[in-house]
């Protein structure tokens, strides 16, 4: 996980001994940018992206003095294919109504991949999404690090990430993530994605890496 972490670009997860296996659950201390950028890689099909605050600078006559060069990656710091499935989990907002009802401040609707977190007391929550040309990470917390009163990522930093994704986006086509080579579509039972059986109730289409699809039938639905 620190290694994936740190091709994605994360810094302040090098020192393992900080750990335990609560960073699986998101404890452990990043820095936003960084956080964001992480996110940018699920975006842009698994290849890292280092932000930038400078992308060009102009002298008074319009004459570039510098562009900001593209970083050429070759390889991917992430198997493409699961950038997509993460992308494609994150972007279901069918997934997202039991918790967070239809409409909430993560559908701004078109596809947009999401993910919100709150810590302990509520001391930060934070909203990182997507869509297949942006990408934007909102924090909310007091700056002493003091508690807040059950504001959560959902109502706290997801309404400010919603707002900013509509207004940035406002006019702009309706992209659909690309899917990589080596993905297939399967047919499942919704309770236990196996395969279905004539006794399964309800069933959906799914991506899988190609070699993953399962092989088994349901077994949870039995006459």
């Amino acid at each position: 996980l620190v290694l994936l972490t740190t091709r994605l670009g994360i810094s302040t997860l090098t020192d393992t001994s900080r750990f335990d296996l609560s960073l699986t659950l998101g404890g452990g201390e990043v820095r936003l940018l960084e956080l964001t950028a992480a996110y940018g890689a699920l975006a842009n099909g698994g290849y890292r992206v280092d932000p930038a605050y400078i992308l060009e600078v102009k002298d008074r006559d319009g004459h570039v003095l510098y562009a900001l060069e593209p970083s050429g990656q070759k390889q991917p710091v992430i198997d493409p294919r699961v950038a997509y499935l993460i992308t494609d989990i994150l972007s279901d907002n069918d997934a997202r109504i039991p918790s967070f009802g239809p409409a909430s401040a993560l559908n701004i609707g078109r596809t947009a991949a999401a993910k919100t977190g709150t810590t302990t007391d509520f001391r930060d929550n934070w909203t990182l999404g997507y869509t297949p040309n942006l990408v934007a990470g909102v924090w909310v917390g007091n700056a002493d690090n003091s508690t807040m009163v059950e504001v959560s990522g959902i109502s706290g930093a997801g309404p400010i990430w919603h707002e900013f994704m509509r207004r940035v986006l406002l006019g702009q086509p309706e992209l659909d993530f690309p899917v990589p080579h080596g993905l297939v579509r399967a047919e499942v039972c919704a309770t236990s994605g196996l395969l279905p059986t004539d006794y399964c109730p309800r069933t959906r289409w799914e991506w899988f890496i190609k070699g993953s699809v399962p092989e088994d039938e349901d077994t949870f639905y039995q006459p």
